[in-house]
């Protein structure tokens, strides 16, 4: 992994008015819209040629899967040979905006099912900040150290970056200031989260990211057929922003007994003052469980962690709770009562007090995925996700 965003700052690109905002690709000769994913390929185009030292005859856009492979879809961004004849190819390149994470596992499916068509060497993923180079070895994808020159891209003088081992983080460091605000940094958490939140949240962090289901028997318990492990899916939302996040992927029955890939999440939402589309919001920590398909994804359930945890400070118990708040895209918000009294007649156990329970955790020490409280909370938020599912389901008829 290398930090790029200070070269590609550099790099600076004329713009045009045809339609819009427009630059010039010195690739295919014709203008192109100014979108944030063209400006990263064009300013990559510059940086392949004057940073790694690789020949402009070498490098073609938009390359076609189908003129390699019959009935094969998708155009590479960027395709660099090895060979003046542009028969052999050495590396390909994915391009996207800087708010795409490149170490998001849809960004390298698509890059790694390109070079296998291909049979590229390398592959380089870009965002305009960050980027990363793999080569690809006797059936493995290993990452590259820095960002190799072309020359020894082609004699493989490379080296490989070694994987450091996790270190688990102690229940002692999840609660301290400099790992609050480390995480925060970070966007995993708020700073604006009340801070006794934020301990809580660390904790739930860990358990979902890094703590390892070591049977099967803990699966049933959490109501779950398979884990599927950390991954980092993307997500839109209805503001038109788009945002990855580190999930625990399970798969799992829903409303309609069929099985779907059900994610958790924790990060931080954004704190804006006199924005023009969102106005004044304070920055909370928010829980969040997807549901993605090939129709479709979306997060089911985003839960408030600022607003929806009782926290007692004495004994360190926390209630996580939810008021039953749902939106229904165009549709709107649904009334509470209505969303309450839906979970109820199918989950009655997950109603008290008129207000969705999802369990009790302790948190004086850290979460453990052995322990039946938080068997029986991950348990509940997944069933009330996919309820809620059902409930816009049953709304759309």
């Amino acid at each position: 992994m290398k930090y790029i965003e200070e070269i590609f700052d550099n790099i600076e690109l004329e713009k045009f008015q045809r339609d819009g905002d427009c630059i010039y690709d010195s690739i295919r000769s014709f203008l192109l819209a100014a979108t944030p994913e063209e400006c990263v390929r064009q300013k990559t185009i510059v940086y392949l040629q004057q940073q790694l030292g690789i020949p402009v005859n070498r490098i073609f856009v938009e390359e076609s899967m189908a003129h390699t492979k019959k009935g094969a879809r998708g155009r590479a961004d960027i395709v660099v040979y090895r060979d003046d004849e542009c028969t052999d190819v050495l590396m390909i390149i994915e391009c996207k905006a800087p708010y795409i994470n490149v170490l998001g596992d849809e960004v390298f499916k698509q890059a790694s099912g390109y070079r296998e068509i291909l049979n590229a060497e390398y592959i380089m993923l870009v965002n305009g900040v960050e980027a990363v180079v793999y080569i690809y070895n006797d059936g493995e994808y290993f990452e590259v150290k820095d960002i190799p020159s072309f020359e020894e891209l082609l004699s493989a003088e490379i080296s490989i970056t070694e994987e450091e081992p996790f270190v688990e983080y102690s229940y002692e460091e999840l609660m301290s200031d400099e790992f609050h605000e480390a995480f925060a940094e970070n966007c995993d958490i708020s700073e604006y989260t009340p801070q006794y939140i934020k301990g809580f949240a660390l904790n739930l962090l860990n358990l979902i990211l890094h703590k390892e289901i070591k049977n099967n028997a803990v699966l049933k318990k959490l109501g779950v057929t398979e884990d599927c492990h950390v991954s980092m899916p993307h997500f839109g939302n209805s503001g038109g922003g788009n945002y990855q996040t580190w999930s625990h992927m399970f798969i799992a029955k829903d409303h309609l007994d069929r099985d779907q890939v059900l994610g958790i999440s924790i990060c931080a939402t954004a704190h804006t003052e006199n924005d023009p589309h969102w106005g004044n919001r304070t920055g909370t920590t928010q829980l969040n469980v997807s549901i993605t398909n090939q129709e479709s994804r979306h997060h089911s359930l985003q839960l408030n962690l600022d607003r929806c945890c009782r926290y007692n400070p004495i004994t360190n118990i926390v209630d996580v709770t939810h008021n039953g708040s749902l939106t229904r895209g165009k549709g709107g918000a649904a009334k509470r009562a209505d969303v309450i009294a839906y979970v109820k007649d199918r989950a009655p156990e997950l109603v008290h007090d008129n207000e969705i329970y999802l369990g009790r955790l302790n948190n004086s020490c850290l979460l453990e995925w052995k322990d039946p409280a938080v068997q029986t909370f991950i348990r509940n938020l997944l069933h009330y996700a996919v309820l809620r599912d059902g409930f816009r389901a049953e709304y759309k008829k």
